[in-house]
């Protein structure tokens, strides 16, 4: 039996670094991975995860302090590694410890005759979510920014089909989706397609920068960098003006309770194809993860130690 802490640190998830690999299928010009501290090297020998020892530990740990979520993700693309461990991933996840299963991913593996992965595979083997990494609802500007040619419609209206939860994760930038009407249209789009969420993320602009990096990509961050708060104070503005203007017939957006460390959420509804359909609206930042006693996510490594952060080793939890 498992006994929930009561302490003070508590955590609503754990991500599974699924593997070293730090080399993806994708290259998207704003790579978080590539600006973290020493991850611009060179794939040697890709270590896994010890499912039966270290995940299992992890996992042990992430349930006492009251997590609900375990989420499989990676310096680089999670499908890049064998489908038959990331299924045995999926089962340990949601069959043994009764976590709901989310998966991170830019789609491109999950699409028809790419690769072993098929989506209803992976639910059968115990996922419950799946975040699509998608910088653009138009797909020339999101392969312009990836590098990748990946048809989210279909993923999507598929995802939804065999009963997932289907979260789009949109990173703000300037060569993306930068302005609020644009947002909006995101939002209105992915809708339609089913998606029940959207995380809108900042672009990561690391203060502390020990050990290598590419310098590419850091100044492309600066370059198109866009503040999210000032998203999501138009968001709590439009909110306030429910029913009195245009903007709101047609985003009917309206505010949540926040979340634990003090994010906003919203939700959308009564504008899409589905009149019954909604959608949750959160805001995200890469530091959030690691301040006060709530963690968003526990980071659990292929060394089979657990942090607090993704970028610092001396962060460490278990």
């Amino acid at each position: 039996m498992n006994i929930v802490s009561t302490g003070q640190l508590r955590a609503q998830s754990i991500s599974i670094q699924v593997s070293t690999r730090i080399r993806c299928n994708g290259g998207c010009r704003c790579c978080i991975s590539r600006i973290t501290p020493n991850a611009d090297g060179i794939d040697e020998k890709i270590q896994l995860c010890d499912i039966d020892e270290d995940v299992r530990k992890g996992l042990s740990y992430a349930t006492r302090i009251g997590a609900t979520h375990a989420i499989l993700t990676g310096k680089a693309e999670p499908t890049q590694e064998d489908y038959l461990y990331i299924y045995q991933l999926l089962e340990e996840c949601h069959g043994v410890w009764g976590l709901i299963a989310d998966m991170h991913t830019n789609g491109f593996l999950l699409q028809p005759g790419k690769s072993k992965y098929t989506l209803d595979q992976l639910k059968a083997s115990g996922l419950d979510m799946i975040t699509f990494s998608v910088f653009h609802h138009r797909p020339e500007i999101h392969r312009e920014i990836t590098g990748l040619k990946v048809d989210f419609e279909n993923l999507i209206r598929e995802a939804v089909h065999l009963g997932l939860l289907v979260r789009c994760s949109l990173v703000l930038t300037r060569n993306g989706v930068g302005a609020f009407d644009d947002v909006l249209r995101y939002i209105k789009y992915f809708g339609n397609l089913g998606a029940h969420m959207v995380v809108v993320r900042e672009l990561w602009l690391p203060e502390f920068r020990a050990g290598k990096f590419n310098q590419e990509v850091y100044e492309w961050n600066h370059r198109n960098f866009i503040r999210l708060d000032d998203i999501a104070n138009r968001f709590h503005q439009l909110a306030m003006m429910a029913h009195k203007t245009v903007a709101w017939e047609t985003y009917p957006v309206y505010e949540l309770a926040p979340l634990p460390w003090g994010a906003k959420v919203f939700g959308m509804e009564g504008c899409f194809d589905d009149p019954e359909h909604g959608v949750n609206i959160t805001f995200a930042r890469c530091e959030e993860n690691d301040r006060g006693p709530v963690l968003k996510s526990i980071v659990h490594k292929p060394n089979g130690h657990g942090y607090r952060n993704w970028d610092s080793n001396a962060n460490i939890l278990y």
